[in-house]
Formats: C-alpha cells, structure tokens, sequence
C-alpha cells in the first residue's frame, strides 16, 4: 500500500477523524513491513491504533504549519459572524479563515481535541439551510498548527473550498487511464486569497474525479466531507473491494524463492504508484480485486491481477522467470468484454472475471463463492479446483454454479 493509501485507511478506520502527521513513521520503525490484504484485517490491525488514543502519523508533506490567531478571509471583519462560528464549533474554537462561498459563509477551524494532549481537531463549519454547522468530519494536528485542507460546500457540493495553511497546492481536474493502464493528471496551481480558495466545480455526482496535493514533498491534501459525496445511501465509501490472492496448481516450483522487499513490489500492480491515484479521493467500491499467481509451461512466473477503482476495475498479466524483473501487461477494463455481470440465487448481481491473456498463456476466470467448469468445443465440462484459476487457451465455454441460483454460462472469444 501506499503511504496515501494507509492514511486513508489509517482515516476510515477511525471514523471521521484523521490521524495527524507522524504515526506512520512509528508504525514502520523496526523495520517490518505489514502488507494487509482483506479489509478484515485492516479493521483488526486500526482498531488498535484507534483504542490507542489516535497516535500522530507520518508528516504531510512539508508538515504541519504553525499559525498566529489572526482570522483571515474575506468575512474576517464581520465579528459577529466569526463569534457565531466559534459558538457552532464549540469552546476553545481558533477560527483560521472565513469567507463568502455560492452556498453561504464557509470557515476553517480548529480546536481542542480532548483526545490527546498537545493535539487540536483541523475542521470547517459551512452554511446549511441559513444555519451554520460544523462539517461531519476533522483531522488531527499539533497544537496551533494547521495543514491544508479542503470540503465541497453547497447544497450541490458543487464548490470546492481549499484551506491552504500556507502551503502551495495543486489541483487536477480529473484522472485517466493511458494505453497502459497507468493512472495519469495533469496538476495546476491554486491562486489563494488571504489563506484560502474557493472554486466552482462541476456537480461530482457519486465519485469524486479531482485531486489536490500540497507542500515540497507532496502529499494529498485531506478533503473534509467526501463521504458526503460517495455516500449514496448504502455506506458506499466504506465496501472496499475485497482482495483475493490465490494460488494457481503448479505455482510451487517457480515460487520457490518467494520474492521480499522491492521485488515484492514488482509482482503486485497494486504496490506501483503508477497504477494508483495517490492524490485523489475515491468511493471504494467495485468489483472484487483479484491477484492469481502461478507459473506458465515454459517455467515463468505468472501473475493476473485486476484492480478496483470508482466501481471499475483493470486487468493486468506479468509473466518473467525468476529473479527477473516482470513487464506490467494491460489487458483492458473489465467492462470491454473481460467481464459478465450475473445475479445469483438471493437477487445479487456478481462479475464473472474472463481475461484471455496472450502467448496462449491461457484464461484467468473467477467468481466469488462460485463454482467454475470449463469445456473445450463441446467436450466434457471440466471442474476447476476453487473459485478463481487460469483455463487451458483451447477453454471455447466457462460454467458458472454460484452456491443459490442458476448456473451461468459464459463463451469465452
């Protein structure tokens, strides 16, 4: 994982309320790297540090920034206002800016986190219905510092408000995907006003497509109340696609030396940055992830992999003898014919994985919880051992038996 990605975990985990800026660095020392693969064991392993009083993680970027008392912003100077915030955030509020947005006054606060000393709660209070209220959501710094910080205010969360704290930051509009599979922005400097900056933004619907990153080092910039956005009634932030690493027959002998440390990293996509979006904000929704590794007739390490993003999901192939360095192979979105949507016994809908991978390597197939059979022409069915494996290339049909319903058929090109 990333260090973006086990903020964010690190973030989810504690409900609401981010860790500030140097637990990952704790977490680390000693030199043992932890590489959490279901989300069950994310929770176990969090639940710890949450019970542990919310110890600080790694530094943001250029780190936390200290501040003096002044209120900046254009509304600073209405008094009144400023004294309404501090009431709607509760005793000991530092308001940092204030200032007009499309949707009504929105403010940068901070104040007493009453979880640990030497620490203040990061948050903002915006307008709803001609009320002001504190946003559903903070983050942890040193006390009388700020880092940047941003929320979509509105009752269309159609305006971005970023809180700088002094720091450069950036912004991209949107994400794509090269020819390769690659996540790819393009970024461009945010001018702030007096501490902050508010921009219009088209409607993000149910996923958030910018991104902001801030400081020297950069580091992705805390977005108070995405939840808001990804949420759509069914918790959606918080389903983060299950990841399934499985072993393929004859995987044994071109494992043998199971790669540690960098080399690790070269046969999982879903450690290369590249493959990522470190400074983005996404709903963690989408099919299962899938990792099959095991060897090709010719000896070589293989590895099919797909990986979740925004309710899609890519699919990969490396394949490389061992000790060598494997090429990361792009097949295609699961959408483009990768994939068939099926409904099971209990009216829910589940992906049938189908990848034809090249040289005659084979067919990665999986579907959770299912039974898979294959068949060349018209041939015997062949059962598969488990839910997931790569199919001889000859396979022409795939046989799927969720555990309740219909089996479902899937010819495979």
């Amino acid at each position: 994982m990333t260090d973006t990605e086990i903020r964010d975990v690190l973030n989810r985990a504690a409900g609401d309320v981010s860790p500030a800026p140097d637990l990952l660095d704790r977490v680390r020392a000693g030199g043992r790297r932890r590489v959490i693969r279901r989300r069950t064991a994310i929770g176990g392993a969090l639940a710890v540090v949450a019970g542990a009083g919310l110890a600080p993680l790694a530094r943001r970027g250029d780190g936390p920034l200290p501040v003096d008392d002044r209120v900046r912003g254009d509304l600073a100077g209405d008094l009144a206002l400023v004294g309404r915030v501090r009431k709607a955030y509760g005793e000991g509020t530092r308001v940092r800016w204030i200032g007009r947005t499309p949707g009504g006054p929105v403010a940068a606060v901070t104040g007493p986190s009453g979880m640990r000393d030497g620490y203040d709660l990061q948050s903002f209070v915006e307008t709803v219905d001609g009320e002001l209220r504190p946003v559903d959501g903070a983050t942890l710094v040193p006390e009388g510092t700020v880092q940047p910080a941003a929320m979509l205010a509105g009752p269309d969360r159609d305006v971005l408000v970023v809180f700088t704290g002094g720091s450069d930051v950036m912004f991209s509009g949107e994400y794509r995907i090269d020819a390769g599979g690659r996540v790819g922005r393009t970024f461009e400097p945010l001018i702030e006003v007096d501490g902050a900056v508010v921009r219009p933004i088209p409607d993000p619907g149910r996923f958030v497509p910018f991104a902001l990153r801030s400081g020297g080092s950069p580091d992705k910039v805390w977005l108070a109340n995405m939840h808001t956005v990804a949420d759509d009634g069914s918790n959606a932030q918080n389903l983060m696609p299950e990841r399934i690493d499985h072993a393929l027959p004859g995987r044994a002998k071109a494992w043998a030396d199971e790669p540690t440390g960098s080399e690790k990293d070269w046969w999982d996509v879903g450690a290369q940055q590249a493959y990522l979006d470190p400074y983005g904000y996404h709903a963690w929704t989408g099919p299962t992830q899938w990792r099959l590794s095991g060897s090709t007739a010719d000896g070589r390490r293989l590895v099919v992999q797909t990986l979740a993003l925004d309710g899609r999901a890519r699919a990969f192939w490396l394949a490389a003898p061992p000790g060598e360095k494997p090429r990361v192979n792009y097949l295609g979105r699961l959408e483009d014919g990768l994939s068939s949507d099926a409904t099971d016994g209990f009216g829910l809908a589940y992906p049938i994985l189908h990848a034809r991978l090249p040289q005659e390597l084979g067919v990665a197939v999986a579907a959770l919880n299912c039974q898979l059979l294959f068949r060349v022409r018209r041939e015997a069915w062949l059962p598969v051992a488990g839910s997931a494996a790569v199919i001889p290339a000859a396979a022409t049909e795939l046989e799927v038996r969720p555990r309740r319903g219909q089996a479902v058929r899937v010819r495979l090109p």
